[in-house]
Parts: C-alpha cells; sequence; structure tokens
C-alpha cells in the first residue's frame, strides 16, 4: 500500500504549496480566489473496478529433512550364516543384506507337502460321493416339480376363470344398470313433453272458448302466430310423450333381460371362486405333506454328502496354511532391503545369533527429501496443501508443493510446522539451510483497482470518483495488494468511476475532465511503478526533497515479518 501512501503525501505536499503561493499572491482577494477555484477543471483518466486474482507470496528459512529412515528387523531367530554390505553401501529394494540357518525350515515344509497331498485325495474321495447324491436327489426333484407344475396349472385356470366370471358379471351389471338410467331418462322427457303438450292443451281450449276478438290476444300471450301452428305444436309434445314412454318400455325390458344375465353371471362368479378355492386346497396339501416328506429324504442324503465335503476342504485348508506358514518361515530366512538407500547401522555378524524383532541394519531411504519450515498460526490458516512453492539454494531454484500443514502448534518452536516435497530430482543434501516461497494470502475474483488511484486519511483509505463531472470522494475498505491492484472489499461496486491519475489539483468538490481508460482491469506492477516514479519527480519540484518516502511495497514488509516469525 505505500505507492498509495505515496499518491497521498504527494497531494497533501501540492496542496499546500498552491495554498500557501494563493495566500502570499500581490493585490488578490478572496472573491478573485473563490472565481478561480468554482472555474478550475483538471483533467483526469478514470476507469471502472476491475476483477483479478490476487496473491501474496512470502519467504521462510527451511531445512532440509530425509522423508523416511527404515529399521530392518528379522522375523525369525537363528545363526546367521552369510552377510552382506557394510555400513555407508547403497543397496536396492530386494536386496540380499543377510541370511539365517534354514535347516528346522527345509523340515517343516517338507512334512507339510506331505500333509497337502493327503488332505486332497480325500477332498476328491468326499467330493465324488457327494455329486453321485446330488445325481439322485435331482431325479427326485425332477419328478416332484413336474406334479408341482401341474397342480399350480390346475390353480391358474381356476384364477383364470374367476376372472372371466367376474369380467361377466360386471358387464352384464352394467348393461343391466345402463339401461336402467336410459328408462329412466325416457321417463322424464314422457313427463317434461306431457306437460307441455297439457299447457298447450290449455292454451288451445283457451283460444276456441275465447271471443272472436279475443283469440288474437291469446294468441300472442302463447307465443305462436297462428291456432294451427299452436296446434301442431301440441300435437308434436304429445307425439314425443308417446315416444318416450315407448322408449321407457324398451329400456325397461332391457334392463330386466340383462338383469336376468347378470343374476346367471354371479352364480357362475361364485362356482369359479369354489373351483378356485379346490384347486389351492390340493396344491397346499401336495406342499404341506407329500412335498415334504420327499424333500426330508433328499435333504438328508445331500447334507450328509457335504458334511463329508466340507470336512475333507477343512483338512486340506488347515495343510495348506501350514504349508504356507513353513514357507514363510523359510522366507524369512533370508532378510532383504525393505526400501533402497543407504545403510547407517548394522547390528549382526556371522555366525553369531540374530535375535527376531531386534534391529539389524538402518537404511536411509533414497525418497525425495521433504523441506520443512515453520510459521504462525495466522499464516498456517492461509497455507493450502497442493500451493505450489520455489525452494532457493545459493542461487538455484527448485519447483516444490506443499505436502503437509500442522493443525497444532510444536512444542519447542511455539510455530506450526508446514512440510514441502521439490518436484522432479534435486540435488539437496539432508540437513542443508535453504529458503521457500509460498502463497500465504490469496483472494480470487476480487474488485479490485490500480494501486495509484489509493489515498489515505490516517488509517482510512478512500478514492476519488468521478460524480457527473464533479470529484467526490469515497472512503473504502482493502485487502490484499499485488502486482494486479488493491482488492477493495467495501465501498465499490463495478459501475463506479474511481479517477486513476495523480493531479495536485484533485480535492473534493473540484470539476472534472474525464477520459475513461478502462485500464483498471489491466493493472500490472510496471504501470504502478511508472506512476510512483512520474508522481514522484513532481513531488520533489514542489517541495525541494523535504519528504522522504519509502517505496517498499506490502508483500515486502509482511515477507521480512514471515522471515521474523520462522526465526522465532
Amino acid at each position: 500500500m505505500k505507492k498509495a501512501k505515496l499518491s497521498k503525501i504527494l497531494a497533501i505536499t501540492i496542496s499546500l504549496s498552491m495554498s500557501t503561493a494563493a495566500m502570499t499572491g500581490c493585490g488578490s482577494t478572496a472573491e478573485e480566489e473563490s472565481t478561480v477555484a468554482e472555474e478550475l477543471i483538471v483533467d483526469v483518466e478514470t476507469a471502472n473496478p476491475g476483477t483479478a486474482d490476487l496473491s501474496i507470496s512470502s519467504n521462510f528459512a527451511a531445512k532440509v529433512e530425509a522423508d523416511s529412515e527404515v529399521t530392518v528387523v528379522p522375523k525369525t531367530s537363528g545363526e546367521v550364516t552369510s552377510k552382506n554390505f557394510e555400513v555407508g553401501d547403497h543397496v536396492n529394494e530386494g536386496d540380499l543384506l543377510f541370511t539365517i540357518d534354514d535347516e528346522s525350515a527345509q523340515i517343516a515344509l517338507s512334512q507339510a507337502q506331505a500333509s497337502v497331498a493327503s488332505a486332497k485325495a480325500s477332498v476328491d474321495s468326499s467330493t465324488a460321493a457327494q455329486q453321485a447324491s446330488q445325481y439322485s436327489a435331482l431325479e427326485t426333484i425332477g419328478t416332484m416339480s413336474t406334479t408341482e407344475q401341474q397342480l399350480a396349472n390346475a390353480v391358474d385356470s381356476a384364477k383364470a376363470n374367476v376372472q372371466i366370471a367376474a369380467n361377466t358379471l360386471a358387464s352384464a351389471s352394467e348393461t343391466s344398470d345402463y339401461y336402467s338410467d336410459k328408462s329412466s331418462d325416457s321417463s322424464h322427457d314422457k313427463s317434461k313433453y306431457k306437460k307441455k303438450a297439457s299447457k298447450l292443451k290449455s292454451i288451445i281450449d283457451d283460444y276456441y272458448a275465447a271471443s272472436s276478438d279475443q283469440r288474437s290476444k291469446v294468441l300472442q300471450g302463447s307465443g305462436y302466430n297462428s291456432i294451427d301452428s299452436l296446434e301442431a305444436a301440441y300435437q308434436s309434445y304429445k307425439d314425443k310423450a308417446d315416444d318416450a314412454g315407448d322408449s321407457k318400455d324398451n329400456y325397461n325390458l332391457q334392463s330386466d333381460t340383462y338383469g336376468y344375465n347378470a343374476a346367471t353371471a354371479e352364480q357362475n362368479y361364485y362356482t369359479a371362486q369354489e373351483a378356485e378355492a379346490l384347486a389351492e386346497k390340493q396344491q397346499q396339501d401336495y406342499q404341506n405333506y407329500t412335498k415334504g416328506s420327499t424333500i426330508a429324504g433328499v435333504q438328508s442324503s445331500l447334507a450328509s454328502a457335504q458334511a463329508n465335503v466340507d470336512t475333507s476342504k477343512a483338512s486340506l485348508d488347515q495343510a495348506n496354511a501350514s504349508l504356507s506358514n513353513a514357507k514363510l518361515a523359510l522366507e524369512y530366512t533370508k532378510v532383504t532391503a525393505p526400501v533402497s538407500g543407504t545403510i547407517t547401522e548394522i547390528n549382526v555378524n556371522l555366525h553369531n545369533m540374530a535375535s527376531s524383532g531386534s534391529s539389524a541394519y538402518v537404511i536411509q531411504s533414497d525418497a525425495k527429501n521433504k523441506i520443512v519450515f515453520y510459521v504462525a498460526e495466522t499464516t498456517a490458516e492461509n497455507i493450502t496443501v497442493g500451493n505450489s512453492a520455489v525452494v532457493t539454494k545459493n542461487g538455484v531454484d527448485y519447483d516444490a508443493v506443499i505436502t503437509s500443514v500442522g493443525n497444532t502448534v510444536d512444542a519447542s518452536k511455539k510455530l506450526f510446522k508446514i512440510e514441502a516435497s521439490t518436484l522432479g530430482s534435486s540435488d539437496l543434501v539432508n540437513g542443508s539451510d535453504v529458503r521457500i516461497s509460498t502463497i500465504t494470502r490469496e483472494s480470487k475474483n476480487a474488485l479490485t483497482i490500480p494501486v495509484s488511484a489509493v489515498y489515505y486519511d490516517g488509517e482510512q483509505a478512500f478514492v476519488y470518483l468521478n460524480s457527473n463531472g464533479i470529484a467526490e470522494i469515497r472512503n473504502i475498505t482493502v485487502g490484499i495488494t499485488g502486482d494486479r491492484g488493491v482488492e477493495v472489499t467495501s465501498g465499490l461496486s463495478y459501475e463506479d468511476e474511481i479517477v486513476t491519475t495523480f493531479s495536485s489539483q484533485l480535492n473534493e468538490g473540484v470539476k472534472l475532465s474525464a477520459t475513461n481508460t478502462s485500464s483498471a482491469k489491466k493493472v500490472s506492477s510496471k504501470d504502478n511503478k511508472d506512476t510512483v516514479e512520474k508522481t514522484g519527480e513532481a513531488a520533489a519540484k514542489l517541495s525541494a526533497g523535504e519528504a522522504t518516502v519509502s517505496t517498499d511495497t506490502i508483500s515486502e514488509n509482511e515477507t521480512a515479518t514471515e522471515d521474523a516469525e520462522a526465526k522465532g
């Protein structure tokens, strides 16, 4: 942030210089100064905030350590009959280190092999007997299966007949109900038409009963134009009533007919249900009695045969286990290197006894070295396993990756232990001191502005906005400062137009002549450096070198802090 602080200091210096000059001007009045200030228009460049991924890397003092050290322990005891290699020799994984007397192990192996052969013969014999029992059982079960299928078919057929009878009953009942409904509808129609015919008959009677001069008035009230059309309508409704009556009689006949069919279908349905119940009973009797006794005999025969096979197989398994143990005991007499590396210690001697469980050889593994360093808790929280890192030794850089982040404080250092591993081969020596650099702060998709746009009033950061041609101060909260600019965590949006260039005349309320460069999204560390250098030159001319400003960046300061933490 110090570049931003520099811009702020220079702005204050320039502003004070101009104010002093204005106050000492010859013959100037306050009113004239006000007029000049109101007419002042400042040329600036502006841009909208952009988006960038920002990060800060820190350097730490670290030490190279061996990734693993392996102690070779024999798994059997006995006399050492041969011994290979000396302390300092390099061995490859699988190399024979020493041997132990194997005479008793060879005898035990021969005995175990004989027991396995005998157990295999027993398994073969019991398996053959079992196969004979299975064929006999299959023949019996086959006959039972045929009977079961016949009974099942009888049950299925009976169920199908029940369903057919149920469908017939439902169809007959539905048809009977249909014609009954149609009869009811016809009865309703007949009553409706009779009422209409009766009403028209009453009007006709009124017409003929009325005097000649009153008849037209009767027709007018009826809705008909003539007595003929009235009488025709009467006759029509009368005929419809008769037709509805005929339909009703016909539907009643149909309903009765299908009602009789439904009764017959219902009787057939009950008969089908009884047949189904009988078929199911016959099937159940077979399942519960006949089948059970037959199966019991088959199962007894098969179980006996299976028991003999299981017993013989168990004996074979036991013999094989003994054989495996005998082979393993023989292998234990040859002790090999579990890893590739350098021998650092040997604790066995030729023709002396080697003890099971005691250290015989110690091998420093060839596995990759690990880089170990320590950081404060706040820094450990921001280091992630998988982050890239760079290890430096004697001016040579080695690519590395963070492999472990400690979650507890190291008791001796009071710091958190971090481990890294170099990528590929390296010539780093165990125990040597190195430097390691890795990301300690990071922000993805951050709202970002140029460093040169940020000013400070004490601890409060702020920027100048172009608000409809007028300079406006906006307080902001800043986060990470990186090569691509300053992260703003609050106070700005992407729509705000910020002033990105320095001007000695820039103050809140002045008029602006702004050119939007849209450069805020593409700020580079070189651009920031050039801005500071140009601003420094202008300040030097005004202040005559009276002010001294540090140009250290935040990342450099944090690096120094992290180094101090790592050194404890």
